[in-house]
């Protein structure tokens, strides 16, 4: 039998604060993973008014997960939390594998990688790999260094939201009970659990509840807001804020001197994206899967990431034959050129006319 949408008389902010109180019941610590972004910060805070309503005395664990292309102003919106009597924050700049997004097609990087200049040098009191450890973590493998500064059974606790995409929804909706606790894929963090008690906010709801208590949140919002940009803290490579590139030269101009000084290629990129002819590639490659394959192995130069697309668009071909529409070509190859085919690959809604043709006569 499908489940079905009841709605119940509560609001999320009570139900945030029950699910923490059980997250409080059940886990040996709890670990608030702050970016320095406006969920997270919900999180933090809710965490700590769960806190002093059981009598806890201790401060807060929190973890900054620092990423180096990162705005000065978040950057000091997280180190006055740092500076807090209430917070115990472990501050981490470790070498990180991540992507650029360069014409289309996104490129490894590492994060404080010791083989090039940094973006800005690292704050004295953060924790770093000791000289001569060449471990690269990801943002999987990450948990399980990170659950080692910790004891007992853990619970990370997120200020991710469902509403923010299809794939956060999947994972909020896949259990019964406790859907919004989940594990962890690091192997090594058998310990650790993700919690999300802010599941089914709205944006609204955070920014309600920062009115309604007083918090202020990090200026870069604000600066955001009038520059028309999406809300969120990202590093400005990454696949949907560096398709606007030129954007971070008008709301974080010092972040935009430091990143083209450190990766001039994106110079290239925000002065030709926008000519870029992403119809024309999709007319030219979205032909069948064996021409999606094709531009793969062209535009793919890194073996592990070749490997899993290559692995990813063998299952698209299998899911393409039970449901051709749900996995369209064009589509298909889209999920290739954003470089998001690092997680699964998500069947393409219907349209409101393939609904209608579903529905019996």
């Amino acid at each position: 039998m499908a489940r079905q949408k009841k709605y119940i008389d509560t609001n999320v902010y009570d139900e945030a604060k029950k699910r923490i109180h059980h997250i409080y019941d059940v886990f040996d610590t709890i670990v608030v993973m702050f970016s320095g972004g406006k969920d997270s910060l919900a999180a933090l805070h809710l965490v700590k008014e769960v806190s002093d309503e059981r009598g806890l005395k201790k401060p807060i664990n929190v973890v900054f997960r620092d990423e180096e292309l990162i705005p000065q102003e978040v950057i000091d919106f997280v180190d006055k939390y740092r500076k807090k009597d209430w917070v115990n924050m472990i501050w981490f700049t470790v070498p990180l594998a991540s992507t650029k997004y360069i014409m289309s097609v996104c490129h490894n990087y590492i994060q404080w990688d010791n083989n090039r200049d940094w973006v800005r040098q690292k704050p004295p009191f953060a924790i770093s790999l000791e000289d001569g450890d060449s471990r690269i973590f990801d943002q999987y493998t990450m948990d399980g260094y990170t659950s080692k500064h910790f004891k007992g059974k853990q619970a990370f606790v997120t200020g991710i939201r469902a509403s923010e995409s299809l794939m956060r929804f999947r994972a909020s909706v896949s259990k019964l009970n406790d859907n919004y606790i989940n594990a962890v894929p690091d192997k090594a963090a058998k310990n650790v659990n993700l919690c999300k008690p802010l599941f089914d906010w709205m944006e609204d709801d955070v920014f309600k509840y920062f009115y309604d208590k007083n918090i202020e949140y990090c200026t870069l919002y604000d600066k955001q807001m009038w520059g028309k940009n999406a809300l969120r803290v990202s590093t400005p490579l990454h696949a949907e804020t560096a398709k606007r590139f030129d954007n971070i030269k008008k709301i974080t101009p010092e972040l935009y001197s430091q990143v083209i000084k450190i990766f001039p290629e994106m110079l290239h990129h925000e002065r030709y994206y926008k000519e870029y002819n992403t119809k024309s590639v999709k007319e030219k490659y979205a032909k069948s899967f064996e021409s999606i394959r094709s531009w793969i192995v062209e535009n793919l130069q890194d073996k592990k990431q070749l490997n899993l697309a290559i692995k990813q668009l063998n299952t698209c071909i299998v899911a393409h034959r039970k449901r051709p529409n749900s996995y369209p070509l064009d589509y298909v190859l889209s999920y290739f050129m954003s470089g998001a085919f690092k997680r699964a690959i998500l069947p393409k809604a219907p349209t409101k006319k393939e609904k209608q043709n579903e529905q019996p006569n």
